[in-house]
């Protein structure tokens, strides 16, 4: 089910059953316990992680994402962790979803679960002490190695409504989320980029962050 990234950290994937991409969540195995990373739901999922260790936590990157953090929540009894965002950011479905968690933590800058979490854009960007990014919907790699930034990451695969075309949105929005991305590459080091839609891009982020 789980595919290694290195030791002690994994991924695993499900096609999205409303677009035309794959949902992605990661893994990670510490001392402490398993902590989730946006988790998409599959069969067998909280028997396949507890294999690896205790449930720890679940962790988002943005409160879109909460696929199945309600059902291993109350299931695992641990708690959910998601990111402060702007209300307008959020889909009415997923606000809604977000309430049905029950019990959650917010967190802003700084230390969450021992990744450290840093604004990009509408989002967050969290830093895990292996120097690997992860990211929500903001960033994303391609079958090329290649870096895509929002929109570019989300109109190349569902182009039309409700997500906007490239040519829509200010480009010093764009040029902004580009130059945020860039930034935390470099100022934090990350080697890779694990994102939560379709690929990863793994040691190489600071050559293919200076290419955009």
């Amino acid at each position: 089910m789980f595919t290694p990234i290195r030791e002690g950290v994994f991924r695993w994937s499900t096609p999205d059953p409303a677009d035309d991409w794959m949902m992605v969540g990661h893994l990670f195995v510490r001392e402490t316990g398993v902590v989730l990373v946006d988790p998409p739901m599959v069969p067998g999922l909280l028997e396949a992680a507890g294999r690896l260790g205790k449930l720890e936590a679940v962790l988002l990157t943005e409160q879109n994402h909460t696929r199945a953090s309600r059902f291993i929540a109350k299931r695992a009894g641990i708690p959910v962790y998601l990111p402060e965002t702007i209300p307008e950011a959020v889909e009415p479905s997923e606000a809604v979803k977000v309430k049905e968690i029950g019990d959650f933590e917010v967190y802003k800058t700084g230390s969450v679960l021992g990744f450290q979490a840093h604004k990009f854009g509408e989002d967050y960007a969290l830093l895990s002490d292996g120097k690997e990014l992860l990211v929500g919907d903001n960033a994303r790699g391609d079958t090329k190695g290649n870096v895509l930034i929002f929109p570019e990451s989300f109109s190349l695969y569902s182009p039309g409504p409700p997500y906007p075309a490239p040519e829509t949105i200010p480009k010093s929005f764009r040029d902004s989320l580009r130059k945020r991305f860039k930034d935390i590459v470099k100022t934090t080091g990350a080697a890779s980029l694990l994102a939560s839609h379709d690929y990863d891009i793994i040691g190489s982020l600071q050559a293919r962050a200076s290419e955009l």
